[in-house]
């Protein structure tokens, strides 16, 4: 072999290994290049799931801070409508003292305790009727009673307030949500009725 032919079979050789290497190093760069998207993607994924899940967890804090705040609201409302229905209720009271009053007034003296009354406190219209009911008692008007009738003892120990007023104030626990309700369900209808 001639020296030529010796330097081309080298060149072709050498041509021949970098061709060779230089493919083996396009397919390792291929792999790494897969590996390392498949890396990123699975980072990427990674992430968007931990990123979701601290996402869902915020906002499951934000719900229930707002669901514990519109209760907080709800609370603050339902307190601020019962100071406010109250005195409204007890306006209300003069007008249970249409026709049936008399009678009305005879039941309330009867669910009293049969026994000797030293005072007895009315609304001033109800004095006489009080006086024949009680007449061995001192009947008091009191313009804070609307109707009904407070009653004491000698002694000062014993008193029965059975007044529209008393009545109402003990009432009130069950009639307060009841009213509440009302309002909620006169407040949605409204809004119902408001929308195109």
């Amino acid at each position: 072999m001639g020296h030529r032919e010796l330097i081309e079979s080298l060149r072709k050789d050498g041509e021949e290994t970098i061709n060779r290497q230089w493919n083996e190093v396009k397919a390792e760069a291929e792999e790494i290049d897969a590996e390392t998207s498949r890396r990123i993607r699975d980072l990427k994924e990674k992430y968007q799931k931990v990123q979701k899940a601290a996402a869902e967890k915020e906002e499951e804090l934000i719900l229930s801070g707002v669901k514990n705040r519109a209760h907080l609201i709800k609370l603050s409302a339902e307190r601020s409508l019962s100071e406010r229905f109250f005195p409204l209720a007890l306006s209300c009271l003069p007008e249970l003292r249409g026709s049936g009053y008399m009678d009305m007034f005879s039941r309330l003296v009867k669910e009293l305790p049969h026994i000797q009354w030293k005072d007895v406190r009315v609304a001033p219209q109800d004095v006489e009727i009080a006086q024949e009911h009680f007449p061995d008692s001192h009947c008091i008007p009191d313009d804070t009673i609307s109707g009904g009738l407070e009653v004491f003892r000698d002694d000062g120990r014993v008193s029965i307030a059975n007044t529209f007023e008393k009545r109402l104030e003990k009432a009130w626990e069950d009639l307060l949500p009841l009213l509440i309700s009302s309002m909620y369900n006169e407040v949605s209808v409204h809004e119902l009725s408001s929308k195109p």
